[in-house]
């Protein structure tokens, strides 16, 4: 309870805070008036000194009554309407607060204390304020009519006001609410045309809503094309980039979902997929029209009607056939014609869907991965029921004898089967659907395409269950083919039989556990190489080998050497080694052919590593290629192999061993066309192992073999970096000294070389040689400022740095002593050096060194100030002459400080432009010292009255 003591200062600070506070709902606006000089409005309260934590806070209630007992005592008539305002905004927020029983009466004394300020100051201009709160409070009153008038009122009376936007759409929703259908639409257009001439960005809180309720209320008049377009006017806005409904806020979600109902009821008011395809006509593409389609089919479907679903879709696929949506709204006619039981047009539908989205259609060529799966996943089941379904008729009208529509139907199927296997080529299936594909060529006498398939059944996909049963189908086609073309040139006819022959030996060698086999067996002759049928050749050879009796070793010798040949033709490389070294066992050493066989061998090493390169596995292609040289130690191709071992081994950053590759082909092979591209390799290989000065070693090599001015300039900048990581500060000396001296361009490397020097100097020790390579640096962005980016100005500021720290300490280390006129000079000598130099640091614009640059100068002249005042003094001086000495050497100091104060906070309003580092805080701490009276007080916490609202 508040003592009768605190009444006069509570009431003295209503009095204050009436100029400048706000009501509780933001009334007062701008456009009150201002208190005048020399009246009670101007008066402020009396600073009130309020102990922390002593603070009393004040009820709502206790408010409301001191704004009561203020009223009598003021006699500004605007200060009493204000007061009398801030009253019923206190009384309606009571109500609102309290949200009980009693609140009825809060709310019916607000609404009068309103309605009375509404009588009693009708031409107040901020009573559109008072208005829009009478309003609210006649609404949670429950006072729909009275609501609905003052409404009205604050609509027609204060076109301008802020709230004119809020208001329009309360007024909707009444009128809605009411069925005053056309008058709420105006009422929402009015909020939707005022938002689209604010910029304020809170105006715009209303436009959704605004929109949605109005395509209500022209679907409530069965204005339902225009309410469709309102509907629209509401995705736009909820759903701008076309995202799911379902990663919309859950406000967001429920009005789609109410939306995309009443858009459905639209759509079929309005003519079903005609509507739809009108609506998106007339307000052009949007993102999510995919969404709205899908909604309405979806809702058609919940209510079986099923053809106007599938006119839904129809329309989607006829309006857009190279969305990704069309094959998916294609596959859903299908579906619901099965849910609709309507049977008789699915085949057709099915067939459909294979001519428009196979992979020879067009759409297929600008279909996504993604979609190009989802129609895989399609294709896959339409085309083996559609081949099947061909195929079984055709045999049904053939055992009737109906000839041309069996073979009609068989060319369906034959269609289907190649489609499946073109689309599918490694399904599991495949193979069986070639077979099918092969039985129906048959059947259509199609023979070369029959026994295409059949051989592609047989070799072309591994083992198969039927693959002999395939190959063999296929030689007793050939059979077929042959009486067929009995009338042909003898040079087809060769070919054929040739081709045949040719089948029965791969039968042989493909299934030789076959019981067949022995019967089609064909041996070939020796001529079989010559003409470079080399599978036939090696089966003649082995069966040569195995002759029984045992033929002339000269003869075995040839056949050893067709199986070696043979299998080295036909890539099979690990066999043909085998085979060649068979065959040098048997070779006499004066035979002239051993070179040939030797160089033969080393090739079919060479080999294998290909095949271990094209397999992916270049460990074992590495291996192959090393294992040249063991096999043939004297084939020219040994250099090669190791040479390209050594590139895999980088390839494959085994580093250590590539780099003994590359040593010892180095030993080998001095003069080697490729000798000098070793040291880029070796270097990087040491580089990876982390043999720095090795690496170094092979870029010094690169920089002798480089060939144009550029490779020489950044080689020998890369050899210096590495020489510089091995910690060989000498060569990284002498080859950052080598490029700084050569070459000064690009200004960049030409700094880093140069700031690298100035530190390898400072760590052996010598300073000079440091500061001649930290002048370069500034010399360098001296000349070039241009060309000078960030990290070049760091680094010449970096130098410039060291010389000004330099100066500084010699500056500090001078004394002054007697005769002062000789030492002074000096001392501000040394000081104008230093301050020379850090102001030609901080000219370089680097923040860091420029905040150190300002703190050092500041500093330089307030050590030359107290220098002054603790310099030596005179000696034989009276206390007087002291005295006046003492005052002279003060007034020559004050100067110095002056500009140490100046400079300090300088530095220190740095920090209003973010730069808050070391310096300016050092800055600070001394302006603390030399100005506490400004910089060094403590900070003052003054009590507040805690705002009741």
């Amino acid at each position: 309870m508040t003592s009768v003591g605190l009444r006069p200062l509570a009431v003295a600070v209503l009095l204050g805070t009436l100029a400048g506070c706000q009501s509780l709902s933001g009334l007062f606006g701008a456009g009150e008036p201002q208190a005048r000089p020399d009246t009670l409005g101007s008066l402020q309260p009396a600073p009130t000194i309020v102990e922390t934590g002593q603070r009393t806070p004040v009820s709502l209630d206790q408010v409301i009554q001191d704004y009561e007992d203020l009223l009598p005592l003021l006699d500004d008539p605007e200060r009493i309407v204000q007061v009398q305002h801030r009253l019923a905004d206190l009384r309606f927020h009571q109500a609102e607060d309290r949200m009980v029983e009693t609140a009825q009466a809060d709310l019916d004394v607000a609404i009068d204390a309103y309605q009375q300020l509404l009588e009693k100051y009708p031409d107040r201009k901020s009573n559109d304020q008072v208005l829009y709160q009478l309003a609210k409070a006649q609404d949670l009153n429950g006072d729909t009519q009275a609501h609905m008038a003052t409404l009205d009122a604050l609509v027609a009376g204060y076109p301008d006001s802020d709230f004119r936007i809020e208001t329009q759409f309360r007024r909707g929703e009444l009128l809605f609410t009411q069925g005053y259908y056309a008058e709420a639409d105006e009422a929402f257009q009015s909020v939707i045309g005022l938002a689209q001439n604010s910029d304020d960005a809170s105006d715009q809180r209303f436009v959704t809503d605004a929109w949605y309720m109005r395509g209500w209320c022209l679907f409530k008049l069965g204005d339902y094309d225009n309410s469709l377009v309102s509907y629209t006017r509401v995705l736009d806005r909820v759903m701008p980039e076309g995202q799911s409904p379902t990663a919309v806020d859950q406000r967001s979600q429920t009005l789609l979902n109410d939306l995309f109902r009443v858009m459905g009821l639209g759509f079929t008011q309005s003519g079903g997929a005609d509507s739809l395809q009108a609506l998106f006509e007339k307000v052009g593409s949007k993102p999510y029209e995919i969404v709205v389609y899908d909604r309405y089919s979806d809702l058609l479907v919940a209510k079986e009607q099923y053809s106007d679903a599938i006119d839904v879709y129809e329309r989607y696929i006829a309006l857009h056939p190279d969305s990704r949506w069309a094959p998916r709204y294609h596959i859903a006619i299908i579906d619901t014609l099965q849910k609709a039981g309507f049977t008789s047009t699915i085949v057709e539908r099915k067939a459909a869907f294979v001519r428009d989205y196979s992979i020879t259609g067009t759409y297929w060529q600008q279909a996504s991965a993604e979609d190009r799966q989802y129609l895989l996943t399609q294709l896959e089941p339409l085309l083996t029921e559609l081949a099947n379904r061909h195929y079984v008729i055709a045999q049904r009208v053939k055992k009737v004898n109906k000839p041309e529509e069996a073979r009609k139907e068989f060319q369906a199927a034959a269609d289907y089967y190649a489609a499946f296997v073109a689309t599918f080529p490694r399904h599991p299936d495949t193979p069986d659907m070639v077979f099918l594909l092969a039985e129906t060529h048959v059947e259509l006498q199609q023979w070369p395409q029959a026994i295409e398939a059949f051989e592609r059944v047989a070799y072309g996909f591994g083992p198969q269950p039927k693959g002999a049963e395939a190959a063999y189908a296929g030689i007793l086609t050939y059979q077929d083919y042959l009486k067929a073309s009995a009338d042909s040139s003898p040079e087809i006819l060769a070919s054929l039989k040739q081709r045949e022959q040719q089948s029965r030996l791969r039968f042989v060698t493909g299934f030789p556990e076959d019981p067949r086999a022995i019967d089609i067996l064909y041996i070939a002759t020796q001529q079989d190489f010559e003409q470079q049928q080399y599978l036939d050749a090696l089966a003649h050879a082995q069966q040569i080998i195995d002759w029984q009796p045992v033929p002339a070793e000269t003869v075995l010798l040839d056949a050893r050497l067709i199986k070696a040949h043979s299998l080295y033709r036909m890539g099979d490389y690990p066999f043909a080694e085998m085979a060649y070294q068979d065959a040098l066992l048997r070779l006499p050493e004066d035979d002239t052919r051993r070179a040939d066989v030797l160089e033969n061998l080393a090739a079919s090493v060479y080999k294998q590593a290909e095949a271990f390169l094209a397999a992916g596995d270049k460990a074992a292609a590495v291996d192959e290629l090393l294992r040249v040289g063991e096999v043939a130690p004297t084939s020219a191709l040994r250099a090669n192999a190791e040479y390209d071992a050594a590139n895999y081994l980088i390839e494959m950053k085994s580093w250590d061993k590539a780099v003994g590759v590359m040593a010892a082909f180095r030993a080998a092979y001095p003069q080697h066309a490729m000798i000098d591209t070793l040291p880029a390799k070796m270097a990087l290989a040491y580089r990876e192992t982390g043999q720095w000065e090795q690496a170094a070693d092979e870029s010094q090599r690169m920089v002798g073999l480089a060939t144009t001015d550029d490779e020489k300039r950044d080689t020998q900048f890369i050899t210096a970096q590495l020489y510089d990581r091995a910690d060989n500060q000498q060569k990284a000396i002498r080859a950052y000294s080598d490029y700084a001296n050569r070459y000064p361009e690009p200004l960049a490397d030409y700094m880093d070389a140069a700031d690298r020097l100035a530190v390898l100097y400072e760590d052996t020790g010598e300073p000079t040689q440091r500061r001649l390579w930290l002048q370069k640096q500034m010399d360098a962005v001296d000349r070039n400022p241009a060309s000078a980016d960030d990290r070049m100005r760091y680094q010449a500021a970096a130098a410039s740095a060291v010389f000004a720290d330099d100066a500084y300490r010699y500056f500090s280390a001078l004394t002054i002593t007697q005769p002062l006129q000789e030492t002074l000079g000096a001392k501000i000598s040394a000081l104008e050096e230093a301050v020379a130099a850090y102001q030609k640091t901080a000219d370089y614009g680097v923040s860091k060194f420029s905040t150190e640059a300002g703190y050092r100068i500041a500093d330089l002249y307030a050590q030359l100030g107290t220098a002054l005042m603790e310099s030596e003094r005179p000696d034989g001086l009276s206390e007087l002459e002291l005295s006046q000495y003492e005052l002279l050497l003060e007034e020559q100091a004050y100067p110095f400080e002056d500009n140490a104060i100046a400079i300090h906070e300088q530095n220190a309003q740095r920090s209003w432009d973010g730069i808050y580092d070391e310096w300016v805080r050092n800055s600070f701490e001394s302006l603390r010292s030399l100005l506490p009276g400004r910089y060094n007080k403590p900070e003052l916490n003054a009590g507040i009255v805690e705002n009741v609202y």
